[in-house]
């Protein structure tokens, strides 16, 4: 696939994650602390959990993309373990969630949440897209990232991503029928 088509496409899902953070911060406290029940998360547990998953993420891309050397490779190629990790994280395009995944500790949400995980997630969604544009000039299949899973599983570039992307759609989505079931519930 074409590096800079793929980087322009994830920039584009990465500002529609951020709009509808945007749109969450609309809302009160009481309403985004909402659990539809004890064992799901409210709107802003998801957010602290894409916050801390970013968190990962951004480290890695932060230091590897200012010592990685330019390339003029155009094309990325998904590894299989990318493609792998890609599916069975991101939404389809009618917003169906793939199979449901148990949650790493280190993952979870576990102290109170704060408004303002909601600034540091707008915050963290900027720096992804800085990141992808700095990117542009990198060959997204060379540069290696580590997923937060641990150094076991690596990732391209491309793949990483990618995988982050998803992983935000994904739980903006989670964020979003949490938000359905207070209105139901109202």
């Amino acid at each position: 696939m074409d590096k800079l088509e793929l980087i322009n496409s994830l920039i584009v899902d990465t500002q529609k994650v951020k709009e509808e953070a945007v749109r969450f911060s609309a809302r009160d406290q009481d309403e985004l602390n909402y659990k539809p029940s004890p064992e799901q998360w409210s709107v802003l547990e998801c957010i602290e959990h894409l916050n801390i998953a970013d968190a990962h993420y951004l480290a890695q891309f932060d230091k590897k993309l200012d010592s990685s050397p330019f390339s003029a490779v155009e094309e990325f190629k998904p590894g299989w373990m990318g493609n792998y990790f890609v599916k069975m994280i991101k939404p389809s395009a009618d917003g169906k969630i793939p199979a449901p995944m148990k949650t790493l500790k280190k993952f979870r949400p576990e102290v109170s949440v704060q408004y303002d995980t909601l600034s540091k997630f707008l915050e963290d969604q900027d720096h992804i897209i800085d990141a992808l544009e700095r990117s542009k000039s990198l060959d997204l299949n060379k540069v290696k990232i580590t997923s937060a899973i641990g150094p076991i599983v690596t990732f391209k570039l491309g793949d990483a991503f990618r995988f982050l992307i998803g992983h935000n759609q994904r739980h903006i989505i989670q964020a979003q029928r949490v938000l359905e079931q207070l209105e139901l519930a109202s």
